[in-house]
């Protein structure tokens, strides 16, 4: 199964496949699609399993194809346990979207800092 059978735009598809990205992981074929079409998708697998792209692709085909309703908005929000995944997740997501004109912007709040947050 192609990943164009799930769906993506062609430039997500190009994308991928300079990453050297195939065929879909399970995990991906599984949830890809139904993101894609506005719905809730619950999903658990092993790490390298291709869980970042199962959600980010959708997600940056969602939000480039929407225009923003300010200059600046907040469209999409990610939370993550480690500094670690999200800094994974930020790499991926800048390199795939600009395939789509997205972009992503990390923001940092570590426990250590939590006492801050008011």
């Amino acid at each position: 199964m192609p990943f164009a059978s799930l769906g993506l735009c062609q430039p997500l598809q190009a994308a991928v496949a300079e990453q050297g990205y195939a065929q879909p992981t399970p995990v991906q074929a599984a949830a890809i699609a139904p993101i894609l079409r506005g719905e809730d998708v619950w999903a658990c697998a092993q790490t390298g399993s291709g869980k970042t792209a199962a959600f980010v692709l959708p997600l940056l085909q969602l939000l480039g194809a929407q225009a923003p309703e300010s200059p600046r908005p907040t469209r999409a929000l990610i939370l993550v346990p480690t500094h670690e995944l999200a800094m994974q997740i930020v790499a991926r997501s800048t390199r795939w979207g600009v395939s789509c004109r997205c972009g992503s912007r990390p923001w940092w709040r570590s426990a250590a800092s939590r006492s801050t947050c008011r």
